[in-house]
């Protein structure tokens, strides 16, 4: 773990954690600008906010799909405290949240220009997967799955 890190979850509406997903899609939009699709999570998601030294920095999403498929939903780092490993505590903290709901496969969407998130992803042991509802005809979609063992 990271000297100061704290996992924290919170609630959709908690501000620190909207301040980091509007962050989030701006940055998307200054990547994709309207050729993007915009997804809200569902109601049933479960975030959770990372702080280091009591200031938020991250956040990422657990939205179940079926009985045993989760979605990863707005894993975000502030741009500041990139480079630090903190997705990485971020994606292994959900991970073992999902193998605790019982979930075997974890997927998710990113876009062709977010180079760090693919290699994160891939690096853990994500694959490449036909895109899924809703983003099946978005040109700036790319879907990943992981099996859990």
């Amino acid at each position: 773990m990271i000297d100061g890190a704290v996992l924290h979850p919170v609630e959709s509406t908690d501000p620190a954690l909207l301040a980091l997903t509007t962050a989030q899609q701006s940055e998307l939009a200054a990547l994709y600008g309207d050729d993007q699709p915009l997804v809200t999570p569902h109601s049933d998601t479960s975030f959770t906010l990372l702080l280091v030294d009591n200031t938020p920095v991250g956040c990422i999403g657990l939205q179940p799909v079926t009985a045993d498929t989760g979605e990863i939903k707005r894993l975000y780092i502030e741009p500041s405290s990139r480079g630090w490993g903190l997705s990485r505590l971020l994606l292994t903290h959900l991970e073992t949240q999902a193998r605790a709901q019982g979930l075997t496969t974890l997927r998710l969407e990113t876009g062709p220009e977010q180079h760090a998130a693919i290699a994160l992803y891939t690096r853990h042991g994500y694959h490449p997967i036909p895109a899924y509802p809703p983003f099946e005809h978005e040109p700036a979609s790319l879907c990943f799955a992981k099996h859990l063992s």
